[in-house]
């Protein structure tokens, strides 16, 4: 057996912590293709959800040698800030290697400073076998990778919008319905003209959920899907997620919506809507930002406001 290795480092004027933030992410697979069109077609999640033991497909553009194989995260160290993927299907593995695997290991140099090292590792049975997969083996999607989110991290732009509204009602009249696995259903109820429908595509409205979220002919976005992240009783606070299209497909790398019910009485509470968005640059920025607004979120505290204390009259 002959075992081959590739190495690449690159200095970086950022912490560590804030890089391997990026690295870890359950969403790197959707994000490094809007990083990188030309180098990765798509990544596919068929398995898992993002992290150890999570199976992606990965594709390259046409002609690509290889063009497709399944890979693995078998390692997510946060303590080492050290990421490990090994193929599994097709790729490499039909090519002759017996063993391929890339791995990200993000060392600390000082408070602001830190290197990205990706590596390759592979292994073939004999000196034939190497010469003819050695000259399609290299480091450079992962070197792009590196530069790739280095880049994002320096240039990224977090924005938040919040709104609060204050209701004579208690904390928790107001959190059951926010918590409720019927709000989706509630809400196109008694908004309509704001929403024209939001289907549970996964999940039985707990943490997890996928909802998919469709609004009026013409409005932009038109629609996408959103995941329950959090849903804190103690805290009353829920925390949604976009995971598919809409302002993702605009240029967002992240987007969510959160509410926190925040107590303010025995029989008063503020309800208090935020939505935080980033995206990898101001121009970028100046594209997205006229159609990101706060609005359905105010009207849907309203709404939900109205409901529970037409609901608390005699």
């Amino acid at each position: 057996m002959i075992r081959k290795e590739l190495k690449h480092e690159l200095p970086v004027a950022a912490s560590a912590d804030d890089i391997w933030e990026v690295y870890s992410d359950h969403d790197l697979p959707r994000l490094i293709v809007q990083l990188l069109p030309s180098v990765f077609e798509k990544i596919v999640i068929v398995q898992g959800d993002g992290g150890v033991g999570t199976v992606l497909d990965v594709t390259y553009p046409p002609g690509s040698v290889p063009l497709n194989y399944k890979e693995k995260i078998v390692t997510m160290d946060d303590r080492q800030r050290l990421k490990e993927l090994k193929q599994i299907e097709g790729g490499y593995l039909d090519m002759g290697c017996t063993f391929y695997m890339d791995s990200f290991h993000i060392l600390e140099k000082g408070w602001e400073e830190c290197v990205i090292v990706s590596k390759t590792e592979y292994v073939v049975p004999n000196e034939e076998i190497l010469s003819k997969v050695e000259p399609y083996i290299s480091i450079d999607s992962l070197s792009g990778m590196a530069t790739a989110i280095s880049n994002y991290v320096y240039n990224r732009v977090l924005k938040a919008l919040k709104h609060k509204l204050e209701v004579p009602a208690p904390a928790k009249d107001i959190w059951d319905v926010y918590s409720s696995p019927d709000l989706p259903k509630l809400i196109v109820q008694l908004l309509p003209n704001v929403f024209e429908k939001i289907e549970i595509v996964e999940g039985n409205g707990g943490v997890g959920t996928v909802v998919q979220v469709t609004y009026p002919p013409g409005s932009i976005p038109l629609t996408y899907k959103e995941k329950f992240v959090t849903i804190d009783k103690r805290r009353r606070l829920k925390e949604v997620k976009q995971v598919e299209g809409g302002y993702l497909d605009m240029g967002c790398t992240f987007y969510m919506d959160s509410f926190h019910i925040k107590e303010k009485g025995c029989e008063s509470c503020v309800i208090v809507s935020k939505t935080e968005y980033e995206v990898p640059s101001e121009d970028l920025l100046s594209k997205v930002e006229p159609y990101i607004s706060i609005d359905s979120l105010a009207e849907m505290a309203k709404a939900i406001s109205n409901y529970v204390l037409e609901k608390k009259k005699p």
